[in-house]
């Protein structure tokens, strides 16, 4: 595999389309109501490393009165997002092939401003350049949502990349590299022993695209990177660490062993707590948001920012009997258990349309315990069978690009997420919906969701 660069990044390899919707100005609202910190007014999203531009294309169909920008160093990632958003008629997204290291690339400022699979997979230089983008371009209250693949659980991972690396140039290095792993694995090595999740690792890769996998472990930089450093370097900018783009992720009860807990606990330095945090979850990926510093809310505050959104099911959402007693959630850091007396009544109340903070603080066990509340939503949000919900003012370029999607689809593309206007988001579809969709039928729910008859 010849290894173009840009940025010191793969570009001769497309990157897959993919879709997070941790990225979506409704989803950190929620998440940052819950951190007691206001969302900003979402008016202007940048995503650095936008790749073919799936994700900036789907959100900016669902929130047409936001300007979009995707910037990404590959010009044909950027060729394939502008002929989507003109064929889709998207008028409110760019489209631009730039280096994060030019201060010139990008004028203005940005509401919003995200990124994925990019700060781990170069070099210092680009690292650096990212965080006085950021700096630069983030607007007053404002909010930057960073993933990147962290300490310690993410160092095993290096062991992968030096594999595929030193594969580089041979005829088919992904599948080679596969192979070898995999033998490996099935050998019993001391490797797999020590690092289990590598394992079940391994296991994902060998359902992935063979692009998404050079993507993640051929290109020349790869490198785990501990809180300290990533959280040092934002705050030598000026912004501050809020917490995670990921809901289950900033509350201690139901992320950390009781145990691992109680050490923590005793812990007042902020960074070091996270450092411990990330160590009893053998934390792999992270997902921080970064701000401008600003006066930490009252009581009163937080309790009016928790009950701004509207709440709505989300298709797929679980049904909790009488007799159920507990609910697991699968997150990224391992399954996390919830008791269903709990979460039955917010199930419940979700189930007869959309709600507010306000309509479930008076049900039990809720009454009196706003805290709960906050903590069961966060659960719903990040397990995917509750999100924010808004007014579909202007349905018509989602059901453009949507109907654009089906039709690739169809033609046997990876879609993974049609535009839902009324999550300001997208939601991903099963290969079975997707076929009923794209063939003028499915359910009329999704059909509604997607506004297919708009």
């Amino acid at each position: 595999m010849d290894q173009a660069r840009g940025a010191g990044y793969l570009t001769d390899v497309r990157y897959p389309a993919h879709f997070h919707a941790e990225q979506a100005p409704l989803w950190l609202a929620a998440v940052l109501a819950a951190l007691g910190r206001a969302a900003p007014a979402a008016t202007s999203w940048c995503e650095v490393g936008c790749g073919q531009g799936f994700g900036a294309l789907v959100l900016a169909a669902a929130n047409p009165s936001v300007r979009f920008t995707g910037i990404d160093i590959n010009p044909e990632h950027i060729e394939i997002a502008r002929r989507r958003a003109d064929a889709a008629g998207l008028e409110n997204v760019r489209f631009l092939c730039a280096d994060v290291r030019d201060p010139d690339a990008v004028e203005g400022s940005f509401s919003h401003i995200v990124t994925h699979g990019v700060l781990s997979w170069v070099g210092d230089d680009v690292r650096e350049a990212f965080v006085a983008f950021t700096a630069r371009h983030l607007a007053p209250g404002g909010i930057a949502a960073v993933h990147y693949m962290s300490e310690p659980g993410g160092s095993a991972f290096r062991a992968f990349h030096s594999v595929f690396r030193q594969l580089a140039g041979r005829p088919d290095a992904v599948a080679e590299g596969l192979r070898l792993l995999t033998a490996m694995r099935d050998a019993g090595a001391g490797f797999f022993q020590l690092y289990p999740h590598a394992g079940a690792s391994l296991d994902d890769l060998l359902t992935r695209d063979a692009d998404y996998i050079a993507h993640e472990y051929m290109n020349p930089d790869f490198r785990p990177l501990a809180f300290r450093e990533v959280q040092g370097a934002f705050a030598q900018a000026g912004l501050d660490w809020l917490g995670s783009a990921m809901p289950v992720e900033n509350v201690d009860a139901l992320s950390l062993p009781a145990e691992a807990a109680r050490v923590i606990e005793e812990i007042r330095d902020p960074v070091l707590r996270e450092t411990m945090k990330d160590m009893a979850r053998n934390q792999a990926m992270r997902y921080d948001l970064f701000a401008h510093p600003a006066p930490a809310p009252g009581n009163a505050a937080h309790m009016a920012l928790l009950r701004q959104p509207v709440w709505g099911m989300l298709p797929g959402a679980p049904f909790l009997g009488p007799e159920a007693e507990t609910i697991v959630f699968d997150t990224r850091i391992g399954p996390v258990e919830g008791d269903a007396r709990v979460f039955r009544p917010l199930l419940q109340r979700l189930g007869q349309g959309p709600a507010r903070f306000a309509d479930l603080e008076q049900v039990p066990p809720f009454a009196g315990r706003p805290g709960l509340l906050n903590q069961v939503f966060q659960m719903a949000l990040g397990a995917r069978f509750a999100h924010p919900v808004q007014p579909v003012r202007d349905p018509f370029g989602a059901g453009r690009l949507n109907r654009l999607l089906l039709q690739e689809a169809q033609a046997g593309a990876h879609v993974p997420a049609l535009s839902a206007p009324a999550l300001g988001s997208g939601f991903e579809v099963s290969a079975e919906d997707l076929a009923a969709l794209s063939a003028g039928g499915g359910a009329p729910h999704l059909r509604l969701m997607f506004v297919l008859d708009a």
